[in-house]
């Protein structure tokens, strides 16, 4: 769960640079699909998150 934690934060970070460069390329419609993108990763990453900070608390319980 780790190694995909990992791979989501690359790709979040990825797409936050990708929109950055075409807001200043001015390519609007690919920014908003970039847009979606990023949001579904970042959903992604903060739920794989949370379930790694939930398997930690039930380790360290037992």
């Amino acid at each position: 769960m780790v190694i995909f934690n990992k791979i989501a934060l690359f790709f979040v970070v990825l797409f936050s640079v990708v929109i950055i460069l075409n807001t200043y390329l001015g390519e609007t419609e690919r920014v908003q699909s970039n847009v979606i993108y990023l949001l579904m990763n970042g959903f992604a990453y903060i739920v794989s998150a949370m379930d790694i900070e939930k398997r930690k608390v039930e380790l360290s319980k037992s």
